[in-house]
């Protein structure tokens, strides 16, 4: 890392651990969150792909080339060369593609997995881009502007391509999304594609989306991206990278909001100065706006608009399989980056959590916002803590003991756990009587089960002395 970016990683260090020691919780572990907030940076991410010329400039300070592992830290601009690509990984696991001539900028990033709270804020004034959203958060958004408007996703997959000549082309593969601008709102599931010519142009149905057009839109972007063994094939984090990563994890949503707020410049992102190269690779985008045929307010076609339409189909008859192609790529990249999200920001707070209390709740806030991960949270939550109460990680609350009462019989058997749970679980064990003897007489006798009373036996005859009973016939014929 260079000079100048350690410099401003360490200031805003400084800055948000004394921020957070003036205003740490009342919590029970409140003297434990010390370590995280001390430790804690102003590093939103890191770089995991560089090709090229790829440079970050924070402030007034002059643009520094960033390298892969390098830190990302909060409003840095971020430029590509014209044969340069990138991609950046969030705390949050998740990733952000860019291509060449791009310009982009994070203008807020707030993550807790504590908290399961994801939101960011991502600004692309020109080039491609792809965002993939990796660990699961129950509260979680993503918002990215271009010039002609702001896409709101959840949870999702998302490409486009921003440039002056042609309009902004924005695709979502998985999740759900909302596009709005000064003119209106659309909203995308996934599979769908919108162009927006301007600001001030309503947004258009996704299902007006010729496929010709969105399937030439979406080879250019993929084309122009770093290859997708980029993500599959990121470097690992180092130990202390990842202690810094899950430190400042730790530290309160509202207290990176706070921080974050006030080291904000809300400076605008330069616009481009020439002309994008992308004009060329999107000869049906351009044409399609020439036509009109991207305005959210048109309600008929014309006959332009038509014969367009015609010609493209004509010219592009696997587009629709196409479509499809890439909407199955974006779901398996989704369930990827999940996964590897979610092994990064767990294995970050187990290098950073100062007791297994903190690391339980993060692995229990986890679980509850991806059920479906739970065998991967707890297995490296426990191959990550590095706390010296790492044996307590995996204790869970025990039910209280319970004493065998004076006078109970050795042998009765046992309350199990659902048993010992009940109302009145201390008392001694008792059958539950069936329906026959529900019917008895003293069936309401709580404590013992209930036995009907045998009758005594009945006493013999008294015999009479010189009187012999008559013997039956078969018995003297046996005595004979």
């Amino acid at each position: 890392m260079s000079c100048r970016r350690r410099w401003v990683v360490g200031l805003a260090a400084c800055c948000l651990a004394l921020a957070v020691r003036i205003n740490a919780p009342l919590a029970d572990d409140a003297p434990q969150a010390a370590q995280p907030a001390e430790t804690a940076s102003s590093q939103i991410g890191r770089s995991i792909f560089v090709v090229n010329d790829v440079d970050g400039k924070s402030g007034d300070a002059p643009a520094q080339r960033i390298a892969v592992n390098d830190d990302i830290v909060f409003e840095e601009d971020i430029t590509t060369g014209d044969d340069a690509k990138a991609v950046l990984e969030f705390r949050d696991g998740s990733t952000f593609e860019i291509g060449p001539d791009a310009a982009v900028r994070v203008d807020s990033f707030i993550f807790n997995p504590a908290e399961s709270t994801s939101h960011k804020a991502i600004q692309v004034t020109r080039g491609v881009f792809r965002y993939v959203s990796g660990y699961v958060a129950s509260d979680q958004d993503t918002k990215i502007a271009t010039p002609s408007g702001q896409m709101g996703i959840r949870g999702s997959v998302a490409a486009g391509a921003v440039d002056p000549s042609v309009p902004d082309f924005v695709y979502l593969g998985e999740g759900s999304a909302t596009f709005t601008n000064s003119a209106g709102s659309t909203t995308l599931q996934p599979g769908n594609s919108i162009a927006v010519p301007s600001a001030t142009t309503p947004p258009m149905a996704p299902d007006v989306m010729p496929a010709p057009v969105a399937a030439q839109a979406l080879q250019a972007i993929d084309k122009r991206l770093p290859p997708r063994t980029a993500l599959a094939n990121r470097p690992a984090a180092d130990d202390a990278w990842l202690k810094r990563a899950g430190a400042a994890d730790l530290v309160s949503a509202s207290e990176q909001q706070r921080v974050a707020a006030a080291a904000s410049t809300a400076r605008p992102l330069p616009a481009p100065t020439r002309p994008g190269g992308l004009a060329g690779e999107l000869g049906l985008l351009a044409e399609g706006n020439r036509v009109g045929l991207f305005n959210g307010r048109q309600t008929t076609r014309t006959p332009e608009q038509t014969a367009f339409l015609a010609r493209a189909a004509h010219d592009n008859p696997n587009a629709p399989a196409m479509m499809r192609r890439f909407t199955a790529e974006a779901h398996t990249m989704h369930s990827a980056a999940a996964t590897a999200g979610t092994a990064f920001v767990i294995r970050g707070v187990g290098h950073a959590a100062p007791s297994a209390d903190v690391m339980r709740r993060v692995t229990a806030a986890s679980v509850h916002a991806n059920p479906a991960a739970a065998g991967l949270i707890n297995r490296h939550a426990t191959e990550s803590y590095r706390g010296a109460d790492r044996g307590e990680l995996n204790r869970s609350a025990k039910p209280a003991d319970v004493r065998q009462p004076a006078g109970r019989a050795p042998n009765t058997r046992q309350q199990n756990e659902f048993e010992r749970r009940q109302p009145g679980a201390g008392a001694p064990y008792v059958h539950p009587q069936n329906d026959f003897e529900r019917r008895q007489p003293g069936a309401g006798m709580p404590q013992q089960r209930q036995q009907k009373a045998l009758p005594p036996p009945k006493a013999p005859p008294p015999k009479t002395p010189g009187k012999q009973p008559p013997k039956k016939k078969g018995e003297e014929q046996n005595q004979r």
